[in-house]
Parts: structure tokens; C-alpha cells; sequence
């Protein structure tokens, strides 16, 4: 019997949850073809078989828990692979492998610090099938797009049940989740095996990087907002103020590894998505160059995405500095933690309005309160001083 043990996946994670096994002892499978769904940290991944065989043994039950290296599948009769075969089985978290893109997500960025949605996406229609329950909606003739689910994905039960005419919700019908609903999905942190869930113990180990690693410094600022335009998005305003500050002070837009400083360009800044599941955070690249209508566009792509548990894995890699918009839930001022190796992360508070000298006379201005914090280790407060000045600079005007 030839074992095939569960591959590196590439996110810094010990291990991965069997969610989904495509083939059953017995069955016979051709190279590259999809094995098994897991879970690691914010991501399914589909497995493929490195060989041509027949498969003898599965050595984990769905739900169960994989360290990386022990043994997934033991097949019979397997008849080795190509070069660029066995190169595929080896990288199979690093590349979308089968299924809808944007569904199969591959090797996610570890250690991205908490941030939060400017606000709840607008509710389209997610992807809440697995490839084999889509594959069985295809074959019973079942339109899974008109409706939805019972729980986060649809069912073999809830498939067959359409099948047979059985009255399912259409997607239109869904009503809005209540609050006390969605506290308790924040609420259910483990699994079904009462272990932590995935993306729990990414920002757990994230955390746990940040604490021994980084020297933490923040300086509190806020800037006048009141001449901004009506309807201005504040997170569209930051994108372009952290870009165009890093150009005054490069070291903010950086990594630090192996105690040398690197700094980067362009400015790729990691926004993440606070979802029931957990916390996505994809990357917004080279954001000064892009127009708002792009970025606009490429948020409400993230947020969408991040909802259905499925941000394709171009999109979780490069950041080089992060934006956490927390005041977009509450809080003014606070300490946001910079995660290895990343220097910087730019904290935006809830804005407010407060009275002020303006021209010669009290006025009511609107105030948006900044906390940024770096890495003592590779920053001087000199320059985090310089950067969150730049940073005020170009929030204040009217126009970037």
C-alpha cells in the first residue's frame, strides 16, 4: 500500500480538518483528481492525488483533526506520476484545484491582525455548496442558486429534498439575521469535535507571534474631517492617505525579518472582514494607484467573498502594511497589534464632533481619531510620528 500523507499546506498551521471525502475505500481515482475538502485557518483546500490508483484506506473520519505528515490515503496498485504531477500533489494548497473559483481557497497568510467592515455587505448570493453537492444538484436537476441553505452550506439531505419537489426557501425569502442569531454564531468558536476552529487558532498563533516577537509602540491622533465632502467613504480616504504617507516615510511600509528591514513597494494594505467565522483578510494591492471606483468595487468583492468563506488565495498574500477601521463598529482610540512581519498597522476610531477654535470663533467640528502602532524593534518614534503627521496631512483636505 502506497500512503500519501497530508501535504504542507502552506499557512504556517500544524494541522487541517477533514470536512469532505470525494472518494470512498474501493473507488477508483486517476492523478490530480480530487481526494478530500479540508479546513485549514479562513480556507477549504482541495487535495488532489498525487497517483493513479485504487484507493485502499482512509485514515481520518470527516471532522477529524490532521497533523501535517501523517497519513491521509493509502491507495493500491498506484502508478507513479509525472514531474509536474508530482509537483501539483506536493503544492496542492498553494493553486485553486477543481470547483468554482473563489470557492477552493489555497495557501492563506498567516498572522493578519484583527480589522473590521466599514459596513455589513450588501447580501448577494453566496456559494454554499461543496463541489460534491453541487455535482449532485447538476445530476437530480436542483437550481441551488434560488435557494439557500439551513445551515452555512447545503446538504446531501437538503439536495435530495428539492429533488423530490419538497419546499425549500428560495434566497429571496431569506430573512435578515436577528442579533441575538448572529451573537450566538460569533459565539460557536469550535468545531463539531470540540476543538478550537481554524480560524481561531490562526489568530491564536498570530497573537501568540505578535506577543514574542514585536516591541509595540502607538501614538493617538485625530484629524479634522468636517471639509470632507458628503458621503465620502472614510476607508477609501485612509487606503489613499497610508499611500501616499508611506512614500514620505518608506520604513512604515515594510517587513522586518531575520532583524533586517525591508522596506516594500507598492503599498498593499491588508483590510481584513469580521464574519461569524472568523476574520478574512484579503489585500488590497498597490492602493494608491487605484482609482475609488476600483477600490470600491474590490472591497465590496472582499466582503462579499468573505461571507462565503471563499477569498481565492492571490487575494490573502502581500500585504505590507494594515488598516484596521475598527470605529466602523466602536471604540475611538485603541492599541492595534502589528503581526510579524509587518511594522505598521494604521488604526481608524469611530469619528465624533466636538467643539473647536475654527477661524477665530467656536465651531462644531467632525473629528476622526487616528491610533497607529509599529515595531519599536525596526521603527524610530521618530518616524511613526512623521508618518501618522503625513497620514493627518492628507486626511485633512477635501480631496486626496
Amino acid at each position: 500500500m502506497k500512503i500519501f500523507k497530508l501535504p504542507d499546506l502552506g499557512e504556517g498551521l500544524p494541522d487541517a480538518v477533514v470536512r469532505e471525502w470525494h472518494v470512498d475505500e474501493g473507488d477508483s481515482v486517476k492523478a490530480d483528481q480530487t481526494l478530500v475538502t479540508v479546513e485549514t485557518a479562513k480556507a477549504l483546500v482541495e487535495v488532489p492525488s498525487p497517483y493513479s490508483g485504487t484507493v485502499e484506506t482512509l485514515f481520518a473520519a470527516e471532522g477529524e483533526t490532521l497533523e501535517t505528515g501523517q497519513p491521509l490515503i493509502g491507495f493500491a496498485g498506484a502508478e507513479p506520476t509525472s514531474a509536474s504531477q508530482q509537483k501539483n500533489a506536493s503544492t496542492a494548497a498553494e493553486s485553486t484545484i477543481g470547483g468554482d473559483s473563489g470557492t477552493v481557497v489555497g495557501k492563506i497568510e498567516q498572522g493578519r491582525e484583527a480589522l473590521a467592515v466599514e459596513q455589513r455587505p450588501v447580501a448577494n448570493r453566496p456559494h454554499c455548496a461543496t463541489p460534491a453537492i453541487r455535482a449532485l444538484a447538476r445530476r437530480l436537476g436542483v437550481d441551488l442558486e434560488s435557494l439557500h441553505p439551513s445551515g452555512a452550506r447545503f446538504s446531501e439531505a437538503e439536495v435530495r429534498a428539492a429533488a423530490r419537489g419538497e419546499d425549500l426557501p428560495r434566497w429571496s425569502e431569506k430573512p435578515e439575521k436577528s442579533d441575538e442569531t448572529i451573537a450566538k454564531e460569533r459565539e460557536k468558536t469550535v468545531s463539531d469535535h470540540g476543538q478550537m476552529a481554524p480560524a481561531r487558532r490562526a489568530m491564536l498563533l498570530a497573537m501568540n507571534r505578535a506577543r514574542d516577537q514585536v516591541c509595540p509602540m502607538t501614538l493617538f491622533d485625530e484629524v479634522d474631517i468636517s471639509d470632507w465632502p458628503k458621503g465620502t467613504s472614510a476607508t477609501l480616504r485612509l487606503l489613499k492617505a497610508i499611500a501616499l504617507a508611506a512614500a514620505d516615510e518608506p520604513n512604515l511600509n515594510a517587513h522586518f525579518e531575520n532583524d533586517v528591514l525591508e522596506p516594500k513597494s507598492p503599498v498593499n494594505v491588508g483590510l481584513a472582514v469580521d464574519v461569524p467565522k472568523g476574520l478574512f483578510v484579503p489585500v488590497i494591492k498597490d492602493a494608491g494607484a487605484q482609482s475609488e471606483d476600483a477600490l470600491q468595487e474590490t472591497i465590496a468583492r472582499f466582503k462579499q467573498q468573505a461571507h462565503e468563506g471563499a477569498i481565492p488565495q492571490q487575494d490573502l498574500q502581500g500585504a505590507t502594511i494594515h488598516l484596521s477601521n475598527f470605529g466602523s463598529l466602536a471604540g475611538r482610540f485603541a492599541t492595534p497589534v502589528v503581526v510579524p512581519p509587518l511594522v505598521c498597522i494604521v488604526g481608524a476610531g469611530r469619528a465624533h464632533k466636538a467643539v473647536l477654535p475654527h477661524k477665530g470663533k467656536a465651531r462644531v467640528r467632525k473629528l476622526l481619531p487616528l491610533s497607529i502602532t509599529a515595531d519599536h524593534r525596526a521603527v524610530t518614534g521618530g518616524e511613526l510620528a512623521r508618518f501618522l503627521k503625513a497620514v493627518k496631512g492628507h486626511l485633512s483636505k477635501t480631496q486626496v
